[in-house]
């Protein structure tokens, strides 16, 4: 597709990608990291849990945080996956501990299942071409976990 002037949408798009280069993005990728899967309240044949998340942020720039999206499996071959907004933003220089809900059913705990959970937890780039290019979709800022544990820890555990 082209532009009055002539310019196409490739041509946008290596424009902008060449002033992110040269720019030199300084923003530090966050890292995310998985301490565990805790059990919390019970309701019938489901149990809500939470997905303990170890964030870190090298850098010298508050990075905002916009959504984790995850898949945990059990050892029984269930599957189960969600998404959720993330509400925070992740200061300069610092780690932080983030809990993401979700909900298991009691039998797999029950029975000690051991799991595994894979994800990705979304950010805002707050350098301004960055933050363009995410928001016009060129840019995907994300950074994927995963972790695997014998068994969901119990509450105080």
């Amino acid at each position: 597709m082209r532009t009055k002037s002539g310019v196409g949408s490739f041509q946008l798009a290596a424009v902008a990608g060449l002033g992110v280069a040269l720019g030199g993005c300084s923003v530090a990728r966050p890292a995310v990291g998985v301490a565990g899967i805790r059990e919390g309240d019970r309701q019938g044949d489901v149990a809500r849990v939470q997905l303990q998340l170890e964030l870190a942020n090298e850098g010298s720039d508050e990075v905002q945080l916009l959504e984790y999206e995850y898949v945990v499996s059990l050892s029984d071959g269930s599957r189960y996956s969600g998404r959720w907004a993330a509400l925070r933003a992740l200061p300069p220089t610092r780690r932080i501990t983030a809990e993401v809900p979700a909900v298991l059913p009691t039998s797999a705990i029950d029975a000690g299942a051991s799991w595994s959970v894979r994800g990705v937890m979304r950010y805002r780039d707050p350098q301004s071409i960055a933050r363009i290019l995410y928001e016009s979709g060129l840019l995907k800022t994300e950074v994927e976990f995963a972790a695997e544990g014998a068994a969901v820890a119990k509450p105080g555990a």
